[in-house]
């Protein structure tokens, strides 16, 4: 029998190469994952903020990587410290307690007989006719989204009340009627082409020309950068901070290890700056977060003019 030579091992070889190639794929997923969420980039969350705002003017979805969604969804927040208070408020629903025993404007003995009976069409109207007061509302930007909500969620209860005569209110509802002007708004910016339903071919919406076309042009580009990157003293930062505020977003101040702020500047493809705005980012475990209550993105409305 042929005796074996010492050589090359090939299990040996197999397990390096295992190990090898492991931890190559881990730092391979590593980096894809930071690239694919801005949240591990400070300059990408700050510019992400301001671009969500100037594309279609919406300050509302903006918040959605801002501190006041840091540790809950965006939309439990505005149940818990606007919706349920409207909704429950002869019950005597205080932010942060049980809905479970309370009878609320949701409950079906509120519903008038055009509740039960509407197609959409008297909800359509409500929509319509709360447009021009939440364009009003934002028209220096969502900055102060307290009032925004506030304002505008008691709006919707009397309009609604006065075109359906009931009290009978939903999450569903307000969140529907909101989120609708949202996008109406944004297509006034933006402008609309001709859409057709797919199965019926009936033409559902026509085109129209937004305030960035004509302004800039109907082949208009607007793009943000953050520029200008300085650290803030952490000391400092956390002696300004409202803290009792951040409570109510469940941040807890001394978590934040990291504070930086951008200007973001908005420029037409012709490369002009048309406005910008200073952004305050901070850092929690390895996320950057937008510090809603230090921004000022009143001049990312109405540049355009």
């Amino acid at each position: 029998m042929a005796k074996k030579e010492k050589g090359f091992n090939l299990k040996l070889y197999a397990v390096v190469v295992f190990f090898a190639v492991a931890a190559a794929l881990v730092l391979i997923v590593f980096f894809t994952f930071r690239s694919k969420y801005i949240a591990f980039h400070p300059e990408q969350v700050a510019s992400s903020y301001v671009d969500t705002i100037v594309q279609t003017g919406d300050g509302y979805n903006a918040y959605k990587i801002s501190l006041v969604s840091k540790s809950q969804k965006y939309g439990d927040y505005i149940r818990e410290y606007y919706i349920y208070p409207v909704i429950y408020r002869e019950a005597g629903y205080k932010p942060g307690s049980s809905i479970k025993e309370l009878k609320g404007f949701n409950d079906d003995s509120y519903m008038s007989e055009k509740s039960k009976n509407d197609n959409g069409s008297l909800q359509g109207k409500v929509i319509d006719e709360m447009y021009d007061y939440y364009v009003e509302l934002v028209k220096n930007g969502w900055d102060d989204y307290d009032t925004v909500f506030t304002k505008y969620f008691d709006k919707l209860c009397q309009v609604r009340e006065r075109i359906f005569g009931d009290k009978y209110m939903t999450d569903e509802i307000m969140f529907t009627a909101l989120e609708s002007n949202v996008a109406t708004y944004g297509k006034s910016l933006t402008g609309t082409e001709d859409e057709f339903d797919k199965n019926t071919k009936k033409q559902i919406s026509f085109k129209s020309i937004g305030e960035y076309e004509k302004a800039y042009g109907e082949d208009y580009k607007l793009v943000c950068e953050a520029v200008g990157e300085k650290d803030i003293a952490l000391d400092a930062y956390k002696a300004g901070a409202n803290k009792e505020l951040l409570d109510t977003y469940g941040v807890n101040i001394d978590d934040i290890k990291a504070a930086k702020s951008y200007t973001v500047e908005v420029k037409e493809q012709g490369g002009e700056t048309v406005a910008k705005s200073d952004i305050t980012v901070v850092e929690i475990g390895s996320s950057w977060y937008v510090d809603n209550n230090a921004a000022d993105t009143s001049p990312l409305y109405g540049f355009y003019k």
